[in-house]
């Protein structure tokens, strides 16, 4: 296991380093990049603090809570732009047939594909999205303590476990359905339920978003066992069935890449 751990390690140092390289020649870029996010971040903070301005909560999370789940939002989306922005051109590659050079060798084709493209903007980002979960926590827990910073430690892995498990699971109805675009389509469709409390859903829609296709999880999960609002055992449950249902995803993708023919096949 420490073997193969170092060997995805090693992977992963050469995609940074080939993303570091390639970003330093698109400087213009990269500003670019960091200040976009760094609005958008400004627009959802703007956006909920006006809300709050007019009411003490919104279906259960009053400001200083709601402020941890936006933090939780913010880090997911960085971590995504690091790491797993390749994602976003799935279905255009598996279309084209572009997927024959990670099919390959020394590790699993969605590790290659998935982690193959490294964004240094999305590391300024990621610690500007970590600066306001750190903040939020603070603030909402009246001060840090060592066992909250751990707590929210944990919350920023699972929200990253979160997130690959969302981008997997939509690529596996591209892999069914051959040039739908549908994993383009559903993002846009659900990724907005992920940057608000999960409450004001009804019941079913709720279960849906936080356990069947969880994009609600992104937020509403880490955020909650950060905050207190559940029990830690709940959270321990409710967290192993995230792992469970990504363990059951990925075994899903290997199997549905068989149905992958190259352009060349």
């Amino acid at each position: 296991m420490l073997g193969g751990a170092l060997q995805y390690f090693r992977i992963a140092a050469q995609f940074a380093r080939v993303g570091i390289v390639r970003k330093s020649q698109f400087r213009i870029e990269f500003w670019c990049q960091v200040i976009m996010d760094c609005l958008w971040y400004g627009c959802h903070v703007g956006l909920f603090e006006v809300l709050y301005s007019h009411t003490p909560d919104i279906a259960g999370w009053n400001r200083a809570h709601f402020r941890v789940l936006l933090g939780f939002l913010f880090v997911s989306d960085a971590f995504m732009m690091i790491w797993l922005s390749q994602m976003w051109r799935f279905g255009r590659d598996l279309k084209d047939g572009r997927l024959d050079p990670v099919r390959v060798r020394p590790a699993p084709t969605l590790f290659l594909y998935a982690f193959q493209l490294f964004s240094v903007e999305g590391c300024v980002n990621m610690s500007v999205a970590l600066g306001y979960l750190l903040y939020g926590v603070a603030i909402a827990n009246g001060g840090m303590t060592f066992g909250l910073l751990l707590l929210t430690g944990v919350g920023v892995l699972l929200c990253f476990w979160v997130r690959v498990v969302v981008v997997v699971l939509l690529s596996v109805l591209e892999l069914w359905f051959l040039g739908s675009d549908v994993q383009q389509f559903l993002q846009d469709l659900l990724h907005s339920a992920a940057d608000r409390p999960m409450d004001i859903f009804g019941a079913r829609l709720r279960f849906f978003l936080l356990y069947l296709v969880p994009i609600g999880a992104l937020t509403q999960i880490p955020a909650s066992m950060v905050l207190g609002r559940v029990s830690l055992g709940r959270a321990a449950i409710e967290s192993g069935w995230l792992i469970a249902l990504g363990l059951l995803i990925f075994a899903i993708w290997n199997r549905s890449l068989r149905r992958y023919e190259s352009a060349m096949g």
